[in-house]
């Protein structure tokens, strides 16, 4: 059942129990303003709270809600407040709610007025005094759309998270709680929800975050807010592209399938209704001519690809498999970036056919990453469906005005002499910019400005050990302008600081000889003592290897490259992709040896001090070795 373009609800709905604060109404930013004024009034400029704390309280009914914070205050601060205190408070900031006029969140009306529309009942269920719920909505302009409104108060009933309440408001209504919705912000009172047996949906415009919500068992769905969706797609403008859904990997494989489709895309989803978003997608793009009725292609990127084939069928279906010696539990229960599993991506598929109305057959073909492999699914996907859709395209005429090319994947070199250089790359979804300076170490600076999904702060710290042993001072600046994921930034730092590395090596090459290559290893000891060694040999090719001297690739892929968290929320498959873009940019190979097992947090930052003492040695002066790249057979350019 569908409400207005935003709320997807079981067919057999029959009611919407809605939580007031929070979720009807935007009541959080009164609690976060009034309570710090309250303190100050009563106790003084010294006992304050943080937002954090009154967002983590927010669901509580006032008596329990003010408890919580007097005895925070006493247990932390060390501010006791007297009874008389604690009333005098308690009273103004109930009168304060009930004088407020708060606003309603967006999407709230139109869900109302499409619950009128279809029949489906509605409530106001919270978890304060019924009149004050009901003056307070009242206020708000939306009563008129409720038949029942349940505070505390009623009947003995305990509060959230108790189920009475829930339980209590199906009753009056005469609907079975097994027909009922839910709607929560709260932790709390998802588990009242759940309890009473109602199908329970989150939404993170309250006291709760999306990730918060997403990991409780009690809640089925959970929605970032109730804003419409979107979803529209237009051949032809490729790179007019504009994605958020509450995931960014999620958005991330989207972009493949409209980038390889030959298409601009406008997409907003609100929720994890990964097969909604699907079948949605499905639909938009099956709203295009058709060219033809079968599509088939290869996808790939770099050590990911897969196989797919797209056919438009009545009875819609999608098959996903693997090659052989891949094991599939093991993939599909891998971590992919923000996603704890595989799971979302198959449901995007599935819905992604059924609104096709094609069967999708595809296998996944190479792995050495998860991510890489999920993009070349989505890849293939893409390709497959252009060659069903696409339409001819006018041919665009050469602009001639100035007969300059355009610089290389947007790669812009805007300082460069013998010891510093300074270079930007900038794409549809982001700007990065590095300056290296090769003579002299000092800390650097390095900042990422990311989606609120995406934990890469702590990459700082590896970049600076790796400048700290190459004698290099750094400045990272990483800015994700429409849409990122954390391997991007890896990458693309990697691949903007190999560009500027380059450059340098080049000038420095040219006018004093360097030696273009170098280890980790020092002396004869190093080869015994090190558990891993880094080599670079900048010889015009990209290439990474690692070789892991007592077990098999399979198994140190598994504990080592793949699915590790390390450093405050770094993955170990994105330091993989650093490295990849590193090679990439400064056009070498590097090679990394692993003598001994060791823990992915010790051995990514060993690789990085490692790779600094590689890098180290490559840009030593050689005089010998002036204007010759290291190989015989270096294309350096």
């Amino acid at each position: 059942m569908q409400l207005d373009n935003i709320l997807w609800l079981p067919d057999e709905t029959k009611a919407i129990l809605f939580d007031m604060d929070g979720v009807l109404l935007d009541s959080l930013g009164l609690d976060l303003s009034l309570c710090g004024e309250l303190l100050k009034k009563h106790l003084g400029r010294s006992a304050h709270l943080s937002k954090e704390f009154i967002r983590s309280i927010f669901a509580y009914h006032p008596p329990e809600f003010w408890r919580r914070i007097f005895a925070f205050i006493e247990n932390e601060q060390g501010i006791t407040a007297a009874d008389a205190v604690q009333d005098a408070v308690l009273a103004e900031y109930n009168q304060a709610r009930k004088e407020a006029v708060f606003s309603v969140n967006p999407g709230i009306v139109e869900i109302l007025a499409a619950c009128r529309a279809q029949g489906i009942k509605t409530a106001v269920v919270s978890n304060n005094p019924t009149e004050d719920v009901r003056k307070i909505v009242t206020q708000s302009g939306i009563a008129e759309y409720f038949d029942l409104i349940v505070g505390n108060d009623l009947h003995n009933l305990r509060p959230k998270p108790a189920p009475d309440t829930y339980i209590y408001a199906a009753n009056l209504l005469e609907i079975p709680p097994s027909q009922c919705a839910v709607i929560e912000d709260s932790l709390l009172g998802a588990e009242a929800g759940c309890k009473a047996g109602c199908f329970t949906i989150g939404v993170a415009t309250g006291g709760t975050t999306f990730a918060a919500l997403e990991q409780s068992d009690c809640i089925r769905r959970v929605y970032s807010s109730f804003l419409p969706n979107t979803v529209a797609l237009q051949f032809g403008t490729p790179t007019k592209k504009k994605l958020l859904t509450p995931n960014d990997f999620v958005s991330h494989m989207i972009e493949h399938i409209a980038w390889r489709m030959g298409c601009g895309i406008d997409l907003f989803w609100n929720s994890n209704d990964w097969p909604q978003l699907g079948l949605a997608l499905g639909r938009a793009i099956a709203g295009f001519p058709r060219q033809a009725e079968i599509g088939a292609a290869l996808g790939m990127i770099d050590d990911g690809s897969a196989e797919v084939t797209a056919i438009i069928a009545a009875e819609p279906d999608m098959l996903i498999e693997t090659v052989e010696q891949l094991d599939p539990a093991w993939f599909f229960g891998l971590r992919c970036e923000q996603l704890a599993s595989s799971a979302p991506l198959l449901e995007l598929l599935r819905g992604l056919a059924q609104g096709l109305r094609a069967r999708l057959h595809i296998r996944i073909c190479g792995v050495e990453d998860p991510h890489h492999a999920w993009e070349g699914v989505f890849r293939s996907v893409g390709i497959a469906l252009s060659k069903i859709f696409a339409p001819e395209m006018p041919q665009v005429q050469a602009d001639a005005s100035d007969g300059k090319a355009a610089p290389a994947h947007g790669i812009v070199v805007e300082e460069l002499s013998e010891q510093t250089a300074a270079v930007v790359r900038t794409t549809a979804e982001s700007r990065v910019r590095v300056a290296v300076q090769c003579n002299e170490h000092w800390p650097g600076a390095y900042n990422f400005k990311v989606g609120p999904s995406i934990q890469v702060s702590g990459f700082g710290g590896l970049l600076e050990a790796m400048a700290q042993e190459a004698g290099f001072t750094l400045a990272v600046d990483f800015v994700a302008e429409r849409l990122s994921s954390s391997h991007v930034v890896m990458e693309d730092i990697g691949l903007v600081l190999g560009k500027a590395l380059k450059e340098l090596l080049i000038l420095r090459m040219n006018r004093c000889g360097v030696n273009g290559a170098g280890s980790s290893i020092s002396t004869a000891d190093d080869l015994v003592s090190q558990p891993l060694s880094v080599g670079v040999s900048v010889e015009g090719r990209k290439f990474v290897k690692f070789v892991p001297f007592n077990e098999s690739y399979s198994a140190f892929r598994q504990q080592f490259l793949l699915g590790q968290g390390v450093f405050g929320g770094l993955f170990s498959e994105d330091l993989d992709d650093f490295l990849d873009g590193l090679a990439g940019g400064l056009d070498c190979s590097i090679m990394v040896h692993v003598r001994e097992n060791i823990a992915p947090a010790e051995g990514w930052l060993l690789l990085f001090r490692h790779l600094g003492k590689a890098l180290k040695e490559v840009f030593q002066e050689n005089p010998c070795r002036k204007g010759i790249p290291p190989g015989v057979k270096a294309t350096l350019a």
